[in-house]
Parts: structure tokens; C-alpha cells; sequence
């Protein structure tokens, strides 16, 4: 249900129209997507994010767009200059994110931001693929972790 409500917003937004077919349409199409989607990423029931978390969940998304847009300008510093002072480097960065959905979250956020690349998850280690050491130290600073564990952990955070 999170999924067909997220690509129908999203189906709002592009269409830019209220009008009867085009909201039909935007609703088949995300329903169909939905729950195809959720078919190909979940095994069994897909994970569900209680209503108290949505405000945490919506605020990430902002922070997460501030981000990306961050991580674009630096990125297209380094394209433009005429040295290209690219450096790029694999780090191992562990998380205390528990929950298999969080995990999920930071290493797709991650692969998100212009940059960086998660290239593998083994448990709780993240094997990250960075631009520069700017980049690195944006995922090793626990900044993106702890607005993850805002939203999906449960108790006390990091």
C-alpha cells in the first residue's frame, strides 16, 4: 500500500492534472506497479511503517533531497574543474541499523547520492564506493545513519 500510494503522489506530481481519466490512470498504474514492486522485493509481507513514523519519514526524505542536491554540486565541482581531482576509494562502514528495512534504506540512499556507490552488504558492513574523500567522509560521518534509524529503529539511537 506504501508503494502504490508513493507512485501515485509521485504520478500527481509529473501529470501535473486532476482530471478524472488521468487520476484513473495514475491509480491503475500505480496499483499495477505497487504491487508488482513489492512482489520483486519481499519475499514474504512487504514491511509496513507505522503512521507515528510517517512525520520522521517525510522529514528524511527532505534531508535526503538536501543531500543529493549537496553531493550533485560537489560532484559537478570536480567534473568541471580542468584537473578532475578525482580520487576515488572503497570504504567498509558498519552500521548499528538493525532492522534489515533500515539497512536497506541507508545502502539504496547511499547509491542515491551523486558520488557514492554501495557495491556490497555483508550483515551490517557496507562496502562503499566513493568519488573522493569528501564523499567518504559524508557516509562516515553517521549523519545519513542516524536520520535512517530516526525513522525505522525502534528505542534510543546512535
Amino acid at each position: 500500500m506504501v508503494a502504490v500510494t508513493a507512485i501515485f503522489g509521485f504520478w500527481l506530481i509529473i501529470s501535473g492534472s486532476l482530471a478524472p481519466t488521468d487520476l484513473a490512470v495514475g491509480l491503475l498504474i500505480a496499483t499495477i506497479l505497487g504491487v508488482w514492486s513489492a512482489g520483486l522485493l519481499w519475499t514474504g509481507d512487504p514491511p509496513v511503517l507505522p503512521l507515528r513514523r510517517w512525520p520522521a519519514f517525510i522529514a528524511y526524505l527532505g534531508r535526503l533531497s538536501v543531500y543529493i542536491v549537496a553531493a550533485a554540486t560537489h560532484v559537478g565541482t570536480i567534473v568541471f574543474d580542468p584537473r578532475l581531482p578525482v580520487e576515488p576509494r572503497l570504504i567498509r562502514h558498519r552500521v548499528a541499523l538493525r532492522q534489515p528495512l533500515a539497512r536497506m534504506v541507508f545502502a539504496q540512499s547511499v547509491t542515491l547520492m551523486p558520488g557514492t556507490v554501495t557495491i556490497d552488504v555483508r550483515g551490517n558492513t557496507f562496502l562503499i564506493h566513493c568519488l573522493d574523500e569528501h564523499s567518504a567522509r559524508r557516509i562516515l560521518d553517521g549523519e545519513l545513519e542516524r536520520h535512517i534509524a530516526r525513522v525505522f529503529e525502534a528505542g534510543p539511537q546512535p
